[in-house]
């Protein structure tokens, strides 16, 4: 019975270890609409979209974000995933995601960027982090890393 038990537990891990290697990591192709922000009187916030290639045969359930937003290199907020999604599989695949700044960040971007403001220069918005997702209980991270001038006027 323990012979039956070992070789069972074998062929599960050896089918687990495959399934690993068959999932292809995601790549970004694109960031659009770090541009489209609002200004509030709780800070920035804002949406955007990433363009994913999704080379596996299935499509990626997205669980979650692990993306930070940065004014001028300071982080200023977090990125969220608003919704349950799935990245489709091929070319094009979108993923909406989400921004706010913390709690009293706008009076630190305000102190910090005054004088690009008052003159139209433009400041830096970045974004850095991965975005989790899984596809038959095996998780993945992909990288996401955009940045967009803007202008932010007062």
């Amino acid at each position: 019975m323990s012979a039956m038990r070992a070789l069972t537990l074998t062929l599960l891990g050896s089918f687990w270890l495959v399934g690993c290697n068959l999932i292809q990591p995601l790549e970004v192709s694109s960031v659009e609409g770090l541009e489209k922000i609002a200004i509030g009187r709780d800070g920035l916030e804002g949406a955007f979209t990433v363009v994913f290639n999704n080379p596996n045969a299935f499509p990626i359930q997205a669980k979650g974000a692990d993306v930070d937003v940065y004014i001028n290199d300071q982080k200023v907020g977090r990125v969220s995933l608003p919704e349950a999604q799935v990245i489709p599989r091929g070319l094009g695949g979108e993923l909406a995601l989400a921004f706010e700044t913390e709690r009293g960040a706008l009076r630190q971007i305000i102190e910090a960027n005054l004088m690009n403001f008052l003159l139209g220069e433009e400041v830096k918005l970045a974004v850095k982090g991965n975005v989790k997702g899984s596809a038959f209980g095996v998780g993945l991270s992909v990288p996401v890393e955009a940045e967009q001038n803007l202008k932010i006027q007062l």
